[in-house]
């Protein structure tokens, strides 16, 4: 073999190394890319769409929202985003520890069983606004709202607002660790006057509503 093949053949080697170099590190890069947005998504902020009209006409379907999660604790009159379904899920995991003869199931047990879990129980996202909290006592009288006997100020809502649901009793005392939620669309919203909904615990709400990001000609807090 010359000298000039042997230079080639190194060469093409070379050439080689280095491209399987490159593919490896835009693999790795994207790998780390996608990690970071997982987490980001996960504990830092997410952007939510807005489906129905339960918030009307503070939020309207479709609008964009940014909703902040990393350490957010509710608070009275936050819009909030919230899994509907937690509840029932969280009953789902209490029986399937009960038929293992447990008390409850660990993270890694739930996150395998929701493989198995029906489809009904996925998660399912509402937007709402906190109206009470832990302890306090949500009344409806004439139309209005009353936490702890004292008139609540709505500058968001100029209707009246009535019970939806035989079974939810007026006045009611908010539970431990829950909150008590309503849209701003009262004739039109599923929420804590509801037995399907009723209070929610801290643990199924997703985080705080920040912006509207979308329409464009709409951006703004929100609030």
């Amino acid at each position: 073999m010359s000298e000039h093949e042997e230079k080639n053949e190194t060469t093409s080697a070379s050439k080689k190394f280095n491209l399987a170099k490159e593919i490896w590190e835009w693999i790795y890069t994207l790998a780390i890319a996608i990690v970071i947005a997982m987490l980001i998504k996960g504990f830092i902020f997410d952007i939510v769409r807005v489906d129905g009209s339960s918030m009307f006409p503070t939020l309207v379907n479709n609008d964009r929202l940014i909703v902040t999660k990393l350490g957010y604790t509710p608070k009275q009159g936050d819009i909030v985003i919230l899994d509907s379904e937690y509840k029932n899920r969280e009953e789902y995991f209490d029986k399937l520890a009960l038929s293992k003869d447990k008390d409850e199931l660990s993270w890694f047990e739930k996150f395998i069983a929701q493989g198995s879990m029906p489809d009904e129980l996925e998660k399912k996202y509402y937007v709402k606004r906190v109206i009470a909290m832990e302890g306090q006592t949500v009344d409806l009288v004439d139309g209005k709202v009353y936490v702890d006997g004292s008139l609540l100020d709505e500058p968001y809502y100029k209707g009246t607002t009535s019970s939806i649901d035989p079974t939810v009793e007026f006045p009611l005392t908010v539970e431990e660790g829950c909150v008590f939620v309503m849209g701003d669309n009262r004739p039109n919203s599923k929420d804590s006057r509801s037995s399907e909904l009723g209070t929610v615990p801290v643990e199924a709400i997703l985080g705080k509503s920040q912006v509207r990001i979308w329409p464009l000609n709409a951006i703004s807090l929100t609030k």
